[in-house]
């Protein structure tokens, strides 16, 4: 398989640019040459920023121009005078990271000059509503502030010349592109495939966040008190850990998604998860990670369903079709 700028097209994530790419045939307003594009492959990353990879591309809308952005106050409101040194949350219990400063200035900072790319960090919270007090209203200003992790949120490798660098060199960099949700992976994987949030309007009371009379958080929880599931929750389909308590897993989800969509439209898809066999199979990779397969979720493609057997694959799967020319029209990865 040849594979060239007119038979196929890479997206970071790009799903609209999916359903006018691989429709069978243009129609009118479509631009001209979309109809020579064969296979749409959808890169789904999470847990990074623009700027946190790409920042320093060239000729993007990156760190240069964040400008007053890069002003930092605590939860008062009192400006940061340097950075507090980064912790290490992966610690139990977390703990100052040795490897950075604990005197940064209170700007982004290249994270190689500590800790090489090939290295572990610490992790970010990245939730519902720590996310919206760290936006601060438009003023993101408050990213350290609520953050677990300190002066780590301020850090950022270049990944232009990473391999996703490369492509994006040859293909195409969404610099002014924003997630869809606020908070981390779980929500935002619904949004990239439905554009909704699931909704659990019976759930436990202990996982319902609380919030005071003026709207803020008294307790954290993965669902908010009007029902929807905005923090990580594991589906009551397989896979989830194989731990967890049946009362806790998400009902399966009704709303028609992306993968409606394109079955509608006659349009072949599938969703490729690494170590997804495996983890369905009961014995998941100690790195496989439960809720970042949204299409798990929902009830067409629960357990013994047409729709599980049909669209969602393992990784393993994708590059057999990608070496033997038999990709879908989309594909997920």
């Amino acid at each position: 398989m040849t594979i060239g700028r007119s038979g196929w097209r890479l997206v970071v994530p790009g799903l609209i640019l999916g359903l006018a790419a691989a429709a069978p045939n243009p129609t009118r307003g479509q631009a001209a040459g979309l109809d020579k594009i064969h296979h749409l492959v959808v890169i789904y990353q999470e847990n990074w920023s623009f700027d946190g990879l790409y920042g320093k591309f060239p000729g993007a809308n990156g760190i240069a121009n964040a400008g007053t952005a890069v002003r930092q106050v605590d939860k008062a409101g009192r400006p940061y005078t340097t950075l507090p040194q980064p912790i290490d949350t992966a610690k139990k219990p977390p703990a100052p990271d040795p490897r950075f400063p604990a005197d940064l200035p209170v700007a982004p900072f290249d994270a190689t000059q500590y800790v090489p790319s090939n290295e572990r960090t610490g992790d970010l919270v990245h939730r519902f509503y720590q996310e919206q007090y760290q936006i601060d209203g438009g003023k993101m200003d408050k990213f350290i502030a609520w953050s677990d992790a300190a002066g780590l949120v301020m850090s950022a490798y270049d990944a232009t010349n990473m391999p996703e660098g490369r492509l994006a060199r040859q293909y195409v960099l969404a610099d002014n592109f924003f997630h869809a949700a606020f908070g981390g992976s779980f929500l935002n994987h619904f949004w990239l495939v439905c554009a909704c949030t699931p909704r659990w309007p019976d759930a436990p009371d202990a996982l319902r966040a609380q919030l005071d009379a003026g709207g803020a958080l008294v307790k954290d929880g993965p669902v908010t008190p009007d029902g929807y599931a905005v923090n990580t929750t594991y589906s009551v389909n397989s896979p989830h850990p194989a731990e967890a308590d049946p009362s806790r897993l998400l009902p399966s989800q009704t709303m028609p998604t992306i993968g409606d969509r394109l079955d509608e439209r006659g349009i072949s898809w599938a969703w490729y998860a690494g170590g997804w066999n495996d983890a369905v199979a009961g014995r998941p990779d100690r790195l496989f990670q439960f809720h970042h397969h949204p299409f798990a979720y929902f009830a067409r493609y629960a357990d013994g369903t047409p729709g599980r057997a049909q669209h969602l694959r393992d990784e393993q799967e994708f590059f057999t079709a990608l070496t033997g020319d038999t990709l879908p029209a989309v594909s997920f990865v």
